[in-house]
């Protein structure tokens, strides 16, 4: 099987979407842990609920494009 070569700058993004996703998925379960919300913070904790569901999305997307290169790299070598 050849090595797939991983750049710094996909390590950088995909080390960048891994820590917004769990600091909105902290801040998310931190809000939904607390009885009264006012508007606001129902208001934040609807954008966090979100982003975090976008970032797995993202974090998924990433290690698909990686996972279709290896894909493609054993056609080549058949």
């Amino acid at each position: 099987m050849r090595n797939l070569k991983i750049t710094s700058t996909f390590q950088q993004v995909f080390f960048t979407v891994v820590f917004l996703t769990l600091l909105s998925g902290g801040t998310s379960l931190t809000l939904a842990a607390q009885k009264d919300l006012s508007p606001h913070q129902e208001r934040i904790f609807e954008s966090f609920t979100t982003t975090w569901q976008m970032g797995v999305g993202a974090i998924f997307g990433l290690l698909g494009s990686k996972a279709t290169d290896l894909f493609q790299a054993n056609d080549d070598e058949e």
